[in-house]
C-alpha cells in the first residue's frame, strides 16, 4: 500500500469516526433531558434595586440550561405576586407586593437559539409609580411554561427570582425662569448655558471667554447657523462637520473639552412644561411620550429647531437630554422657549425657562466608564504661542539637495525637507510648492491626488514613496472679496488667540473652520494664506498664516518659493493626524 492510499484510508477511518460521533451528539441534543433554571447571582435568588426617581432604572434577568438543545427553547415569564405571603413567612420579612405601576416587562420571555446554554435577556423597567418612602417591596418574576423542545423542563428549585425594590426620595426640581441667551460673541454677551455649573456671579449663563474655563460642564449656546437660529452643543462641529463645524467654532474658542446633549427632534404645547411639578414628572412623561413613537433614551440629535420660525403658537417646549454616550440618554430637561427677539447685525435673543433634576447629569456621565460625550478638544490649545518661520526655500525641483516640503512639526531642527527626507516622516508633511500649470505654482498637500484624482498626476512625483498622506487645509487669496488675505493680516497674528480672531474675521464669508481645500490659489509676492490642522479632512480646528515674500523661476520651468509661516508653537499635526490616509501606491 502506497503512502497516498494509506493517507486515504486513514481519512476514511476519520471521517467515519466523526460522522457516528456527530449521530450519537445529536441524537443527544434532540432527545436529552434539559432543566432550565434561572441565572442567579452570587448564588443567590434575591436582586435588590433602589429606583431613582430622577431616571429610567432597568434589571436583565437570565435563564440557563443544564444541556444544549438542538431545538430553540422558548420560557415565558410572569410576575406572581401570590409568592410574597409565602416569601415574608419564610423570611421574616413584610414586604408589600411592588404595585403594577412601578415596573414593566419590557421582554417577558427566554429565547434559547439552537445549541446554547444561555438565554436572552428579560427586561424589567421600573419608576417610582406608587412606592412610598421608605417601604421595601417585592417582585416575584417566575418562569412558567418551556416550548421548543419537548424535553425541556424548568427546575421548580430556580424558577423564581425575588426583586427586593425599594425608591430613593425624589431629588429636588430645579425650576430656573427668564435665562437670556444671545448669538452676539464678545465681553459681557452670554452665549452658553450649563445647568451644572454656575458663573461668578452664581448665574447659568456664560460668556465665550467664562464657558471655555469650564468648558467640560457647558451644555449648549445659541447660535447663529446661517440664517437659522438654533441651539448647539459644543461636541457638534467635532461630530459633523460642514456648517456645524463652521457655526459653532467661533463659540467654542479656547475649550478644553467639547460636550454633548441631545435636542430632541420634537415640540411640545405649553401646558406640558407645567405638567413637571416634580422630578418623578419627567422620568413619567418621557416614558408616556416615548409609548407614542418617539424613542427618547437612544435620541442623538444634537441640534434644536429653528428657534425664530419653528417655535411659534403653542409649541414652545424642548425636551433635552444627558446621557454617558451620545445615543444613550437618562437624565432629561424640560425647556420652554418665551420669547426670541431679534437685535442687531443679524443677532438673536432668546429667553427661556427650564426644568431639570438637581441631580448632576454631567458630570454623572462624565465618570461613567467609557463614556464618550465629554472629549478632548483637538483645537485647543493651552501654551498659545505662536512660533514664525522666516525666510523658509521651498523649490518645484525634485532631487538630492532640492528642498520640496514644509513640515511645522517633523523636527525640532529643521522645517524644510527634500522629497527624500520627506519620506521617512511622511505622516507629518504639510505642504509642498507645485507647478500647477504654465507659470502658475500652488501649494498642495500630500493628500491632494488622492482626495482629486485630477491632480494626482501632479502631486505624485512628491509623495512617491510616502507611507502616509496628510491633509492640510490651505486657504486661497480670495482677491477680490470682502476676506481677502492682505500682508497687514499677517503682520497681525502675534499669538494664537489673534489667529483665531483673524480666522473669526472671516467667518460670515469664507469658513476656515470647515473648508475643505488642499491647494492654494496661484503664488505672487506678498499672498497671504490661510492653512489649518483637522482631526477629519473639513473639520479644522488650529490654524497657521504664510505669507509670499518672495517666487522665482528657476530652471526647466522650476521655480522657488520663499515663505515666512506662523503656527502655534504646541504640535498642531498630531492631535488632528485623522485626517491622515494610507498612501494606497506605497
Amino acid at each position: 500500500m502506497n503512502k497516498y492510499k494509506i493517507f486515504n484510508f486513514i481519512l476514511g477511518v476519520v471521517l467515519i469516526g466523526t460522522i457516528f460521533s456527530c449521530s450519537e451528539e445529536k441524537s443527544i441534543y434532540e432527545t436529552g433531558p434539559k432543566v432550565i433554571s434561572m441565572v442567579e447571582k452570587d448564588d443567590s435568588n434575591e436582586i435588590e434595586i433602589v429606583v431613582d426617581p430622577a431616571r429610567q432604572n432597568k434589571v436583565e434577568l437570565q435563564a440557563e440550561v443544564d444541556q444544549i438543545s438542538a431545538y430553540g427553547i422558548v420560557v415565558g415569564v410572569e410576575p406572581n405576586s401570590t409568592l410574597v405571603d409565602e416569601y415574608n413567612e419564610k423570611h421574616q420579612t413584610n414586604y408589600l407586593a411592588l404595585p403594577p405601576s412601578s415596573y414593566n416587562i419590557d421582554v417577558a420571555e427566554f429565547i434559547f437559539p439552537k445549541y446554547t446554554n444561555l438565554s436572552s435577556h428579560v427586561n424589567i423597567s421600573f419608576t417610582s409609580g406608587d412606592m412610598q418612602n421608605g417601604v421595601k417591596y417585592l417582585l416575584p418574576i417566575q418562569m412558567t411554561v418551556a416550548s421548543g423542545d419537548e424535553n425541556a423542563s424548568i427546575n421548580t428549585n430556580k424558577d423564581v427570582i425575588y426583586l427586593i425594590v425599594s425608591k430613593l426620595p425624589p431629588p429636588k426640581l430645579i425650576h430656573l425662569k427668564d435665562v437670556e441667551l444671545t448669538t452676539e460673541i464678545g465681553p459681557g454677551k452670554k452665549n452658553w448655558f450649563a445647568a451644572y455649573a454656575t458663573n461668578s456671579e452664581g448665574g447659568h449663563t456664560f460668556t465665550v471667554e467664562e464657558a471655555a474655563e469650564q468648558s467640560h460642564m457647558m451644555d449648549f449656546a445659541l447660535v447663529r447657523h446661517g440664517s437659522n437660529i438654533k441651539l448647539h452643543p459644543s461636541i457638534i462641529g467635532w461630530q459633523h462637520g460642514g456648517d456645524y463645524q463652521r457655526y459653532i467654532w467661533p463659540y467654542t474658542i479656547g475649550f478644553e473639552k467639547l460636550t454633548m446633549i441631545t435636542n430632541m427632534n420634537r415640540l411640545y404645547p405649553t401646558s406640558m412644561f407645567e405638567e413637571i411639578q416634580t422630578t418623578e414628572d419627567i422620568v413619567e412623561k418621557i416614558v408616556e411620550l416615548t409609548a407614542t413613537g418617539y424613542n427618547f433614551p437612544v435620541a442623538d440629535r444634537m441640534t434644536s429647531h429653528n428657534l425664530q420660525s419653528q417655535i411659534t403658537g403653542d409649541s414652545r417646549v424642548l425636551i433635552q437630554g444627558w446621557g454617558p454616550r451620545i445615543g444613550q440618554n437618562n437624565h432629561y430637561s424640560f425647556l420652554l422657549i418665551k420669547e426670541v427677539t431679534p437685535t442687531t447685525d443679524g443677532n438673536y435673543k432668546v429667553v427661556f425657562d427650564i426644568k431639570f433634576t438637581e441631580v448632576d447629569a454631567r458630570t454623572e456621565a462624565a465618570s461613567t466608564s467609557g463614556q464618550n460625550v465629554v472629549i478632548d478638544n483637538p483645537g485647543y490649545d493651552p501654551s498659545n504661542e505662536i512660533v514664525e518661520y522666516k525666510g523658509v526655500e521651498l523649490t518645484t525641483e525634485i532631487g538630492p539637495g532640492k528642498k520640496n516640503w514644509f513640515s511645522a512639526y517633523a523636527s525640532p531642527d529643521m522645517v524644510a525637507f527634500t522629497q527624500e527626507e520627506a519620506r521617512s516622516k511622511s505622516n507629518m508633511m504639510d505642504f509642498a510648492p507645485v507647478v500647477h500649470s504654465g507659470d502658475e505654482v500652488r501649494l498642495y498637500s500630500a493628500i491632494i491626488g488622492y482626495s482629486h484624482p485630477d491632480y494626482k498626476e501632479r502631486v505624485a512625483p512628491y509623495v512617491n514613496g510616502f507611507q502616509r498622506l496628510t491633509y492640510t487645509m490651505l486657504g486661497g487669496r480670495r482677491p477680490g472679496n470682502a476676506d481677502e488675505t492682505l500682508p497687514e493680516h499677517y503682520d497681525s497674528v502675534t499669538d494664537v488667540s489673534s489667529m483665531n480672531q483673524l480666522v473669526k474675521n472671516y467667518w460670515n464669508t469664507y469658513s476656515y473652520p470647515s473648508a475643505n481645500r488642499m491647494n492654494t490659489d496661484k503664488l505672487i509676492k506678498d499672498y497671504v494664506g490661510i492653512m489649518a490642522w483637522g482631526h477629519t479632512i473639513g473639520i479644522n480646528n488650529k490654524f497657521g498664516v504664510f505669507i509670499v515674500r518672495d517666487i522665482q523661476p528657476t530652471t526647466n520651468g522650476n521655480y522657488k518659493v520663499v515663505l515666512d509661516i506662523k503656527v502655534p508653537k504646541s504640535n498642531a499635526r498630531i492631535s488632528n493626524n485623522g485626517s491622515m490616509v494610507t498612501n494606497p501606491d506605497f
